[in-house]
């Protein structure tokens, strides 16, 4: 048949035809070395304390601008009292378009509050990676959300303080290790929490020991 072919049509032709075939014959296959590393990349994302925020364009975010600033603080023109850490800790993950808030390393069982005044409007669990979630609505528009907690002391409803107790750090959802992820939106957009909490200290680099 292939004989029959090349003997009826211009060699050019009868060349295009059997490119076509070869090209149809192909399969697309993915490198054994291309298939370990995304299995290595969808492992490490699952182990760490991100999450993706699935949203094209990604997240919107707000601009706070800051009132003043003391001993560390910022406080924004929209507070009447300035805002506080949920708890001591250092920042082991920042803000960014994929990742909407911050993480803040700590003791696990350590009480979370929240960082002002406000009204409990949800708590719950996160099936996609928070786990454990408290949000609190705070005035002119502003709220925040407190993830991966291990125990939850409040229900919808509830007026809390600073000095009240939202939960306790735990381990639910994604993580790797005990921190409190805490989101803050303004109007719905998210605002990065450093732009309106004290300083938070960085991760410590683990010391290596000099050998004597």
């Amino acid at each position: 048949m292939k004989r029959q072919s090349k003997n009826l049509l211009p060699k050019a032709i009868f060349d295009r035809e059997a490119l076509i075939q070869k090209l149809s014959k192909i399969k697309l296959r993915f490198p054994l070395g291309f298939k370990r590393l995304a299995l290595i990349f969808l492992v490490f994302f699952a182990l760490s304390g991100y999450y993706p925020a699935l949203a094209i364009p990604p997240v919107k975010r707000s601009t706070v601008k800051a009132a003043s600033e003391q001993k560390g603080e910022v406080i924004a023109k929209s507070f009447s009292k300035p805002l506080i850490l949920p708890h001591p800790g250092y920042l082991s993950t920042r803000f960014s378009s994929y990742h909407p808030g911050i993480d803040i390393a700590t003791g696990f069982g350590m009480p979370i509050h929240p960082v002002t005044s406000g009204e409990v409007t949800e708590t719950g669990r996160d099936i996609f990676g928070l786990g454990n979630f408290v949000v609190v609505t705070h005035e002119n528009g502003f709220s925040s959300k407190y993830a991966h907690m291990g125990k939850i002391y409040v229900k919808v409803g509830d007026t809390v303080t600073s000095e009240n107790t939202l939960g306790e750090v735990g381990l639910t959802g994604r993580t790797s290790g005990p921190h409190t992820h805490v989101e803050i939106t303004l109007d719905g957009k998210y605002v990065n929490p450093q732009a309106l909490l004290p300083e938070i200290p960085d991760m410590p680099s683990p010391t290596i020991p000099l050998k004597k």
